[in-house]
């Protein structure tokens, strides 16, 4: 249908060239590295002592996710789901105990810890109408380290009972990168990366790219991307980036098999907070936001939340210029204790010049081989007309209400709307003498996104053992009211000397191509999901949901080159998974998760109808907290099969046309560290993973490495916070980001973009209320492929050196 966005490039396989034993040997490493890891921490409980314990309400009724911290110490750590509590090698003497937790009045007590001895305590905490100003105060430290999330499961978890490898990434991480956008941020996850400069990433081998389907992003866990596949979702208002890894269809329905982000908006805080951003930086980058936050009542009862922000910036590449406007107000009423209703409103404004980045010239030698190299940086396939020019909104209400601490209630309604205005241009065919000939594609589309979910938890037991049970059901209207697109053959140009004066095609040059449609897909879904706790140290999750499709598309008129087409499909999707805790600090899962999801695009020109896609995964790992529970390490093996994914398959004729394969595998391994260890604030993670086809085709074979997935991928961003001195307030860090060479385009197996390291360095300054930050990016001014185009002449380039300087001050 359109040019660019089928280009759904997928990954490689297993360990097609390494032997099966350089896997185990990675397995062998890390478990040895766990294993001295626990033994160190075994002897020097020998000369200390350990503090363990339980935290329950005055109704006997258990307290999850309180901070527990011994005063003026960075021994801390969380309660679990059942209030337990655990603080192991602690130096022998005095302390106050601090244990504190949002809705609940703080508790401090004093207590002795001796050498040996196994101290225990049952605690209460009295609940509080309001958010203690201390435990506010303390969610806006410098944190790196996130031990709970409930996007997996939709229950308030720690991250070390979850089956299922989840990363959070804090707004604090954000802060310290400067990060504005989920592509600057991407590399700081374990696996993950950017493949150009718009919506497409991999994760496990796989791209999530979705320019028809309901999308692989999350907000607050509920479906509906503000932002679409041409852009660069901006993080404005996201206080985390969480990505679950493998399919999660068992609670979001479709998305990526390799994953999916979701974003935890900031919401209104009960203490008021003014604060003031803005940053300069390299190609005339400029940014300037505002938070604002309080109450609205003297009783804090209604408070709000005023987020505005304003960015733009031209870039190393010729004639490129992009501008956002974003806002972002919300509501929340504290009805009571038990009640709360949420209010948010999104809109993103943006008005570009070549807002889809087609990448930079790649020049095919005589031999077959490829040069890199040999085009500069600032030329580009596109013209200086080319625009976009989008408006999004969304407005998202939330209803919380707890009958009793054992059933819960929340009812959500999200709506999503985008609006696009787009021409671009794109290369057709080869480069011969330094030219190119090209393509032109006008857009225009009105889409939408109609989301309800409601679901109840229920705390119960049967016998000796603990139920979480959670009853839900989704219904998402989704698809466009305007879908009105035309593609023109446009002029050749030569690339070092364009002549862009007849760019545009007339409008009595009949179009190649040509759509002109609605399409409305309704999905009703329904699941049932239960934790069973088996005593303390043996958890399962088991989750069962049933998926239907509708979906329908009209023509609306006869230049729509389908003239129409339909969509029914229905599957289940099941997930079982166990966690054992054999120690209060360490984990072990297995699990297995599918996914079911229609092709939406079954586009007659691009190839299709094409088969549903399923995917399924096996995945076995361990997580751990260590240096008093303050650093968080995950490590997992898994395998995912996935059938009938699309993949690009383009022809000398058609430059757009897909396929699905009939099979593929991904198998890897990841590790990642997050935390604090004394004053240096971690993030690390490394990556191996192989993608391959599982059958021969005409445009591949079996054996055969998808495209833009890299074997290895490793990040590094550590930063020393300088504490007690006279620089006091002085923050320095250094980050690296390492990937292998991937293939560029499966059909070319020989088209292999290099392997690359880009060095990131930074220094921060906070004094009272100001906060100034400096940051380099490519430090060595590398120049490196991200990704390709689905073609041999270009491909996604990564930045060259650039810096940014930010200050940030708050008013209250």
């Amino acid at each position: 249908m359109k040019h660019y966005r089928p280009y759904v490039k997928n990954r490689t396989g297993w360990l097609l060239h390494q032997p099966i034993l350089y896997f185990q040997m990675k397995i062998n490493i890390f478990s040895i590295l766990l294993l001295l890891l626990i033994s160190s921490t075994s002897f020097a409980q020998l000369s200390s002592g350990n503090l363990k314990g339980r935290i329950v309400t005055t109704k006997e009724e258990a307290v999850s996710g309180a901070t527990v911290q011994l005063q003026q110490t960075a021994i801390k750590t969380q309660t679990d789901s059942d209030g337990n509590f655990s603080l192991d090698a602690i130096p022998p003497g005095t302390y106050v105990l601090v244990v504190s937790n949002i809705g609940y009045t703080a508790l401090k007590q004093n207590l002795i810890i001796t050498a040996g001895k196994n101290t225990f305590l049952n605690l209460q905490l009295s609940e509080s109408k309001q958010e203690l100003k201390e435990v506010a105060i303390s969610t806006n430290k410098k944190r790196y380290q996130v031990k709970q999330s409930s996007s997996a499961t939709r229950m308030d978890l720690r991250l070390l009972e979850t089956p299922q490898s989840v990363q959070v990434v804090s707004s604090e991480v954000m802060q310290d990168k400067q990060a504005f956008t989920l592509n600057e941020l991407s590399g700081t996850f374990t696996g993950m990366k950017a493949n150009n400069g718009n919506g497409s990433f991999n994760m496990r081998g796989f791209t999530a790219y979705s320019p028809n389907d309901a999308s692989f992003l999350l907000y607050n866990g509920i479906r509906g991307n503000l932002f679409l596949w041409s852009q660069q979702p901006l993080l404005y208002n996201v206080a985390a980036v969480e990505l679950l890894r493998g399919p999660s269809g068992a609670l979001f329905s479709e998305g990526a098999p390799g994953g999916v982000i979701n974003f935890v908006t900031k919401k209104p805080l009960t203490e008021s907070r003014y604060n003031i951003d803005l940053s300069l930086g390299s190609w005339k980058f400029r940014r300037a936001s505002a938070d604002l936050t309080g109450p609205l009542t003297k009783n804090k009862r209604l408070l709000y939340r005023a987020i505005i922000g304003y960015d733009r910036s031209e870039s190393f590449r010729n004639g490129q210029d992009k501008e956002n406007i974003f806002l972002a107000p919300s509501l929340t009423y504290l009805f009571s204790d038990k009640t709360s209703l949420h209010l948010e409103i999104n809109y993103a404004h943006q008005k570009a010049v070549q807002q889809y980045d087609n990448g930079t010239f790649i020049r095919t030698r005589a031999d077959g081989t490829f040069d890199f190299n040999y085009y500069p940086n600032n030329l580009t396939i596109q013209s200086p007309t080319d625009y976009g020019k989008t408006n999004n909104s969304s407005a998202t209400l939330t209803l919380d209400h707890s009958f009793n601490e054992k059933l819960k209630l929340t009812v959500v309604q999200r709506a999503v709307r985008n609006v696009l205005d787009f021409t671009d241009h794109i290369p057709l065919g080869k480069i011969k003498n330094d030219s190119i000939s090209r393509g032109y594609q006008d857009w225009e589309t009105d889409r939408f996104s109609l989301q309800t979910t409601a679901y109840a938890s229920y705390a119960t037991k049967t016998g000796p053992f603990k139920h979480q049970v959670i009853v839900g059901a989704d219904y998402n209207r989704f698809g466009w009211t305007k879908n009105d697109y035309q593609f023109k053959t446009s002029t050749r140009i030569s690339i070092f000397n364009p002549d862009y004066s007849n760019d545009i095609p007339g409008a009595d040059v009949p179009a190649e191509e040509a759509d002109d449609n609605k399409r409305i897909t309704n999905l009703a879904g329904f699941y049932v999901q239960d934790q069973v706790s088996f005593g303390r140290h043996l958890k399962a999750l088991l989750s069962l949901r049933h998926d239907k499709y509708d979906g329908k598309e009209t023509p609306l008129s006869a230049r729509d080159n389908k003239q129409g087409d339909e969509l029914q499909a229905s599957g289940w999707i099941p997930r079982v998974g166990l966690v054992y805790l054999p120690i209060e600090n360490i984990s072990f899962y297995g699990t297995y998760l599918r996914s079911f999801n229609p092709q939406t695009s079954n586009n007659v020109l691009s190839g299709g109808p094409f088969p549903t896609r399923t995917a399924s995964q096996y995945e076995l790992g361990s997580k751990a907290d260590f240096f008093h529970q303050q650093l968080s390490t995950t490590l997992s093996v898994y395998e995912i099969k996935y059938a009938n994914i699309l993949t690009a398959a383009p022809t000398e004729e058609n430059s757009h046309r897909q396929a699905a394969i009939d099979g593929t595998r991904s198998r890897g391994i990841e590790f990642s560290a997050s935390g604090t260890v004394q004053n240096f604030n971690v993030i690390a993670g490394y990556a191996y993973n192989e993608h391959l086809i599982l059958s021969t085709s005409a445009y591949g074979k079996k054996g055969d490495r998808f495209a833009n997935a890299p074997k290895h991928m490793a990040n590094l961003w550590l930063k020393y916070n300088l504490y007690g001195t006279a620089l006091k307030g002085l923050g320095i860090a250094g980050g690296v980001r390492y990937v292998s060479d991937q293939v560029g385009l499966i059909s070319n197996q020989n088209f292999v973009f290099p392997e690359y390291t880009v060095l990131d360095a930074a220094i921060n300054y906070q004094r009272g209320r100001y906060h100034i930050q400096f940051n380099a990016y490519n430090l060595t001014d590398k120049r490196y492929f991200t990704g390709s185009r689905s073609s041999t002449v270009s491909g996604g380039l990564g930045d060259p050196f650039n810096y940014r300087v930010g200050i940030s001050y708050q008013i209250r």
